[in-house]
C-alpha cells in the first residue's frame, strides 16, 4: 500500500537551508570523531591488552552513552530548544573525546567514551528533531542530505588514522582531533537561530508511553539492526583486512573509508529517491540490498571483491537510519523530540549488540566468520520492516473505515 508507513498527514513546510547546512557540519564533525575508533581498534586492543570481545565491549560503551544522551535529548529538546541542546551536547562530547584521547588507563578511556557518546547523542536528537519535525515532505531528503556530512567525516577518519600510524603517532591524536571538532561545532552553533516547533510538554513518562506503540518499537528495532550492521563493518573491517589479507595496519585502516564513501553515495541516492519512491519501499529495498552486499564482503576471496562489496554495503544501507528517523516523526508528529530520541536510544542498543556480537564472533569463529554476522542481522531487519509495513497498512485501513 503506497504510503502505508506514512501514518499522519505531512506538513508542507520546508527545512531552512541554513539548518541543513549546519546539520551537515555537525554530522561531519561527529563522523570524524566517532569513526576514528574502528580503524584504530587493533592498536587500542593491543595497548590495553584486550581480546576482541573485550575491545568490542569497550566500543559498546559508545552505544550505552548514546542511549543515555538520546533519551535526555529527546526529553529536553522540546523544552529548552535545539540551540541550547546542541551546544550543551557538543561541549560534553568535546570533553569526552579529549579524555579518551589523553587517557592514561582503560578506565579513563571508557569514561571518555561515555561522555563523548552522551554529548553526541544529545546533539543528534536536537538536529534530527529540527529537520524531521519541520521539513514536511522534504524531511527525508533533507535529513539524508544532512547525514551525508557524517559519511564525509567518516570517509576522512580512516585516512586520518592511517596517516597517524604512518607518522608513528598512534591512535590518540585522531581522537583528540574529534574533541577539537566538537568544540568548533559549539562555536558555530552559538550565533545561529536554530528553532524547533513547540511540542507537547506534558510529563515525560506520559509522553514516552504515548510514543512506545508496536509500530514505533518496530521502527526502533529496525534502526538498531541498521546500526549493528554499520558498527560491524566500521569497527571490525580494518582488523579483518589486516589478518585476512595480511595488510599493513595503516593501509587496512585507510580502506575503511570505502564503506563510508559508499554510505555517502547511499545517502545521496536516498535523498534523490525520497521524492520518487514510497518511504516503506525505500526502506525495505535498502535492507534487502544490504543483505546481498554484506554476503559478498563475507564470502569474497580476492581483496578487490571484498572492497567492492563493502562499497555496495555502504550504498545500500546509507539511507536507512535517516529515513527511519523521519518515519518515527511521522508516526508521532506532536512529540517529535521524544520520537527521535526514542529511536536513537533503541539504535544505540544496536550499537552495543553489534560491538559485543561481532567481537564475540571474532574470538569464536575468527574475523572472517564474524563478517557473516552482518548479513544475518539485515535479514532480520527486512523481516521487521515488513511487519511494520503490514501493521501500518492495517492502521491506515482501520482509520479509513
Amino acid at each position: 500500500m503506497s504510503g502505508a508507513l506514512s501514518l499522519s498527514p505531512l506538513p508542507e513546510g520546508v527545512t531552512p537551508r541554513s539548518h541543513v547546512i549546519f546539520a551537515g557540519c555537525f554530522y561531519a564533525a561527529g563522523g570524524v570523531a566517532l569513526s576514528v575508533f574502528g580503524p584504530g581498534l587493533e592498536a587500542i586492543r593491543e595497548e590495553f591488552d584486550l581480546e576482541y570481545a573485550g575491545v568490542g565491549a569497550a566500543l559498546a560503551v559508545l552505544g550505552v552513552g548514546y542511549i543515555a544522551g538520546s533519551l535526555v535529548g529527546g526529553s529536553v529538546v522540546g523544552r529548552v530548544g535545539a540551540r541550547l541542546s546542541i551546544i550543551t551536547g557538543v561541549v560534553v562530547a568535546a570533553l569526552g573525546m579529549t579524555l579518551a584521547g589523553a587517557s592514561p588507563t582503560l578506565t579513563a578511556f571508557l569514561g571518555g567514551l561515555v561522555l563523548a557518546s552522551v554529548g553526541w547523542g544529545v546533539g543528534e536528537v536536537a538536529i534530527a528533531t529540527t529537520i524531521a519535525g519541520s521539513g514536511g515532505r522534504t524531511a527525508v531528503r533533507d535529513l539524508n542530505l544532512a547525514q551525508i556530512g557524517f559519511a564525509v567525516g567518516a570517509i576522512v577518519a580512516p585516512i586520518i588514522v592511517g596517516g597517524s600510524f604512518l607518522c608513528g603517532w598512534g591512535w590518540r591524536p585522531p581522537v583528540l582531533l574529534g574533541g577539537a571538532l566538537a568544540s568548533t561545532v559549539a562555536v558555530i552553533a552559538y550565533p545561529l537561530a536554530l528553532e524547533t516547533r513547540p511540542y507537547d510538554r506534558g510529563p515525560i513518562q506520559v509522553l514516552a508511553k504515548g510514543t512506545l506503540t508496536p509500530i514505533f518499537v518496530l521502527i526502533g528495532v529496525a534502526a538498531a539492526l541498521s546500526v549493528a550492521h554499520e558498527v560491524g563493518f566500521a569497527g571490525f573491517f580494518a582488523p579483518y583486512l589486516e589478518h585476512q589479507f595480511d595488510l599493513d595496519r595503516a593501509l587496512a585502516a585507510g580502506f575503511v573509508t570505502v564503506f563510508w564513501a559508499g554510505s555517502c553515495a547511499g545517502r545521496c541516492v536516498g535523498a534523490w529517491l525520497s521524492g520518487r519512491l514510497d518511504l516503506s519501499a525505500l526502506l525495505v529495498g535498502s535492507a534487502i540490498g544490504s543483505v546481498g552486499a554484506a554476503l559478498l564482503v563475507a564470502l569474497a576471496s580476492p581483496l578487490w571483491m571484498s572492497l567492492f562489496g563493502l562499497a555496495l554495503v555502504g550504498v545500500s544501507s546509507g539511507t536507512l537510519l535517516p529515513s527511519l528517523l523521519v518515519l518515527a516523526v511521522r508516526h508521532n508528529p506532536s512529540n517529535a523530540g521524544m520520537a527521535v530520541g526514542g529511536v536513537i536510544a533503541i539504535a544505540g542498543a544496536g550499537g552495543i549488540g553489534g560491538s559485543l556480537g561481532v567481537g564475540w564472533a571474532a574470538d569464536a569463529w575468527t574475523l572472517k566468520g564474524a563478517m557473516l554476522v552482518m548479513p544475518a542481522v539485515m535479514v532480520v531487519a527486512v523481516a521487521v520492516l515488513q511487519v511494520a509495513r503490514f501493521l501500518a497498512a492495517g492502521k491506515v485501513a482501520s482509520s479509513v473505515k
